[in-house]
């Protein structure tokens, strides 16, 4: 489906010549508004079915002199850049979050954001976020998966205690550990009437959500024996207080660490670099910029917490900005950042950890 007829495109790529064409691409689930924008200045838009062999055909139909093509990523994911990618199209998928917004509102369409980034891939002031290829993408979709299961069954068990407090029920021994016989005397509760079978359902969501997360644990276990991770997630478990998880949730969500070029674009891209506000000769540090990996950023804040513990320089660090600021949070992200800058160069060396490395 093609919301312009052939004939019309045919002579929309006549009219553009032999002159560079930039492309932006409003991309849907179930469309693409796509514009071409020449070196002239000249533009033209139209909307194909939202499948990206059909895009492709249309801009090989129309044997442009293709300079970039642009769009935002999101949930349709990245089979739009491979695509292009593997047929030969220059092609830079951005992050929303980095795009020039307008002062005051406006209007918003689809034709007027795929002029939009059409313009903004002629001047050249985009930046492009990291494609995975299809197997990194299915190796990162399983540590994602443990992270949505661990969150599910945090919310379960906050339910089950939600229910036991509105009917006065007192928690059975051990069921702040979640131990299995904490769990089997939750059966035996003194429920009455169909307030029982709440607290049944409950508990069934609880023992699957038990069962799913050691199949997974179990997965990545396997994961990080194979021979494209066991490297990297062996030099990052030598860092006191790392884990099996953390380390596998950082190579696989960081997937190409040779991307990065300096310890301050590791944390930049994690959320953790502090702000920076300079005015004539005054230069202030501000809080952090919560941007980017979130839930990556905040088991790295875990970890650093044991990281500090385990590792007296680490504590050294903490010790020194929690007495100068008063703030634990500042002096953990602090920890964090060093602790994401020293993961990640083991990632690219592929050796383990010296404790020299703190205060590098």
């Amino acid at each position: 489906m093609v919301k312009k007829s052939i004939t019309k495109l045919d002579r929309l790529g006549r009219s553009f010549g032999a002159e560079p064409v930039w492309v932006g691409v409003d991309v849907h689930k179930r469309d693409y508004h796509v514009a071409l924008r020449s070196e002239s200045g000249m533009s033209e838009t139209f909307v194909c079915s939202g499948k990206p062999e059909v895009l492709l055909g249309i801009l090989l139909r129309l044997c442009l002199r293709v300079a970039l093509v642009a769009y935002e990523a999101g949930p349709t994911g990245h089979n739009l850049a491979r695509a292009l990618e593997e047929s030969g199209l220059p092609v830079m998928e951005v992050a929303p979050t980095k795009l020039l917004r307008p002062v005051s509102p406006g209007a918003k369409t689809d034709r007027l954001d795929c002029l939009k980034l059409a313009e903004y891939a002629f001047t050249g002031i985009l930046k492009p976020i990291a494609v995975p290829s299809v197997e990194e993408e299915g190796d990162r979709s399983v540590i994602r998966r443990r992270h949505q299961v661990v969150d599910n069954l945090r919310r379960v068990k906050q339910r089950i205690k939600s229910i036991l407090l509105y009917h006065g029920i007192e928690e059975p021994r051990g069921l702040k550990e979640w131990s299995k016989r904490s769990i089997s005397e939750l059966e035996r509760a003194g429920f009455l009437g169909q307030a029982k079978r709440s607290l049944e359902s409950l508990i069934r969501e609880l023992r699957f959500l038990i069962k799913e997360l050691a199949r997974l644990d179990k997965e990545l276990k396997r994961m990080a024996g194979l021979q494209r991770h066991r490297a990297k997630v062996s030099a990052v478990q030598t860092i006191p207080g790392v884990g099996p998880v953390t380390a596998m949730s950082f190579c696989l969500e960081i997937f190409r660490p040779q991307r990065f070029n300096r310890g301050e674009e590791i944390a930049s891209y994690l959320g953790l670099a502090p702000s920076v506000r300079q005015s004539g000769q005054g230069k202030v540090r501000g809080r952090i910029i919560p941007t980017g990996q979130k839930r990556l950023r905040s088991i790295l804040i875990e970890a650093a917490w044991s990281f500090k513990r385990h590792d007296p320089q680490a504590g050294e660090i903490y010790n020194r900005i929690l007495a100068r600021t008063g703030v634990s949070q500042k002096a953990i992200c602090a920890v964090a950042r060093k602790l994401a800058i020293i993961m990640w160069r083991l990632c690219l060396e592929g050796r383990s950890y010296r404790k020299a490395e703190v205060n590098v």
